[in-house]
């Protein structure tokens, strides 16, 4: 389907769901200096396409500013590919965009997710001058040999002194991203490298586990036998390091792969695990608005030249009731079971509920979550076993 027919089909519900609560919008930025060798992300290096791609992108701000009858936002969120490529004249004219077509809340949240070696102080300074107030740095180990191998541009003295000049700029918060399961990778290591990013002045820590479930230069290494990469058990002993060790840093452990300080969480991802409303604009980005889901062309090209199509979801009510522990329980706070046991009534699915209750009192036994009055939550335990969990509920 494409953008017009779908907004010819479904604009009237549309505008009326994005007035009901502020939305969150999400920019897919696709350009890289380099394409690093465990990404799969939809993303290219070629300059040519730069300018038709920030064209279509304002005039899709335009459009959905107008479909949705000016919106208000609570957070931007501007993800990559590398956002930290384009020039400051670049974003400001994204960012006037925005503002002409949006109504931005008081207090909203701006983040940009940025790589060391794009930018200089100087960038950050007017960046922050236009209105960002977060910033999430694709640090991912402060080891120069695993920086190489993972095809990074920076090298571990760059990726400090991104950390120090987000300081100097202002920016409110700070996040720095890590990754698990890198060669030759020791808890030791691990915890030192998350010691230094917080001494440079993080508030917000994301660690992702290496996934090579799809096609990236990397894979094809592991597979010939090139690159031994550690197993189940020795990538757990490097979550575990981290679990353990950063509540005692101040950092809480707000959702399996995050950690922040107080005040410090990441509002706009929380919108995706607590299934509230966002705007995803750019190739391969997702929506999420009432019952519908919607993911644009994952084609740069087609994209920039106005002849993308959307892969559309209609969820009914018993989609959207499965949805709720699906995505909740990636949270510290969990989910209301009795809540989501009423909800079960109205959709007439008791019998699916509890197939699910009895799993969860099992895996309650195992220590893997925990009840607590009306909600239910993974322990430390099972934040390690989560994908276990989850299966129940796909």
């Amino acid at each position: 389907m494409d953008t017009q027919e779908f907004q010819k089909q479904f604009g009237t519900h549309l505008t009326s769901l994005a007035k009901q609560e502020p939305l969150g919008l999400y920019l897919h930025i696709p350009f890289c200096k380099d394409r690093c060798t465990y990404c799969s992300f939809v993303r290219t290096h070629e300059e040519e396409n730069r300018d038709p791609f920030i064209q279509t992108l304002i005039k899709e701000i335009h459009h959905w500013g107008q479909i949705l009858d000016r919106p208000t936002l609570n957070s931007i969120y501007w993800g990559g590919g590398t956002p930290s490529v384009l020039s400051e004249p670049e974003v400001a004219r994204i960012v006037n965009a925005i503002q002409a077509c949006f109504e931005i809340a008081p207090n909203s949240e701006q983040t940009i997710e940025a790589n060391p070696g794009t930018l200089s102080l100087a960038w950050l300074m007017s960046i922050r001058a236009l209105g960002f107030n977060r910033i999430s740095w694709g640090i991912q180990t402060l080891h120069d040999d695993l920086l190489k191998s993972l095809g990074r541009i920076h090298s571990s003295e760059e990726a400090l002194q991104a950390l120090d000049w987000s300081q100097q700029a202002g920016f409110e918060h700070v996040s720095g991203d890590l990754i698990l399961g890198l060669p030759n990778q020791s808890p030791d290591s691990v915890y030192s490298d998350a010691l230094k990013i917080i001494d440079h002045g993080v508030d917000h820590i994301s660690i992702y586990l290496l996934d090579l479930d799809k096609a990236c230069a990397l894979k094809t290494e592991v597979e010939a036998g090139r690159l031994v990469l550690p197993n189940e058990d020795q990538v757990a002993s490097l979550y575990e390091i981290l679990q353990d060790q950063l509540p005692r840093l101040g950092f809480t452990p707000y959702e399996i792969s995050n950690y922040a300080k107080q005040g410090a969480q990441s509002q706009h991802n929380l919108k995706y695990w607590r299934r509230l409303p966002y705007l995803g604009l750019g190739p391969s980005a997702a929506s999420n608005l009432g019952p519908y889901r919607w993911t644009s062309d994952l084609s740069i090209s087609t994209w920039n030249q106005g002849r993308g199509q959307l892969t559309l979801q209609s969820l009914d009510p018993l989609d959207e009731w499965m949805e709720i522990p699906l995505l909740g329980l990636r949270l510290d706070e969990g989910i209301d079971w009795h809540r989501l046991s009423a909800q079960a009534s109205v959709l007439k699915v008791e019998p699916l509920f509890h197939a699910w209750t009895n799993q969860m009192k099992y895996f309650e036994t195992a220590g893997l979550v925990i009840f607590e009055g009306p909600r239910v939550r993974l322990t430390t335990k099972g934040r390690l076993l989560s994908n276990e969990i989850f299966q129940v509920f796909v």
